[in-house]
């Protein structure tokens, strides 16, 4: 049972006014949901409490990536990551945090890395190269497509990438 709304509490001068009571318990009752949605504000904006009806929005005001066919649980991953993977998004150690708490893989990234800068430019064909071992049971063809998606999300513009999926057997 919902716990009964208390009146605030008003001045001395206000003691006998039942006018000034009535208006104040009626306020009281109009704002009690207000105080209670307030007070569980912080249970919504978390991804892990969230009501599933509010992920679309979660999702919207973090920037996360999600797909169309994830779970609730990799989605409220997603949510999570958000924040961290906006501050590290490019990385190497983005790509690979993203595709271990999302999709469970170890990816192996080949990369020469580096800065180049003045005359110094990366060596012609350079690429980079993301591996995945497909444990038993994946469908080859939809992780394929995870994964070219995940790189394109992570993988600096000026730099071209190919994903090679490989069965681990």
């Amino acid at each position: 049972m919902p716990e009964v709304p208390r009146p605030p509490t008003l001045p001395a001068v206000y003691a006998g006014d039942r006018v000034a009571h009535a208006f104040a318990a009626g306020i009281g009752a109009a704002l009690a949901p207000s105080q209670d949605r307030l007070d569980r504000l912080a249970e919504v904006l978390d991804p892990w409490t969230a009501p599933a009806s509010f992920l679309d929005w979660l999702t919207h005001i973090t920037g996360a990536r999600v797909e169309p066919d994830w779970t609730e649980l990799q989605h409220r991953t997603a949510v999570a990551l958000a924040p961290w993977l906006a501050a590290h998004r490019g990385t190497r150690h983005a790509l690979l945090r993203e595709a271990r708490e999302i999709y469970g893989w170890a990816l192996d990234v080949q990369d020469l890395g580096g800065v180049f800068t003045g005359d110094r430019r990366p060596l012609a064909g350079r690429m980079l190269t993301v591996t995945l071992a497909l444990g038993h049971g994946e469908d080859r063809l939809t992780a394929e497509r995870r994964l070219t998606r995940l790189v394109a999300a992570h993988c600096p513009a000026h730099l071209p990438f190919k994903t090679v999926v490989t069965a681990d057997h």
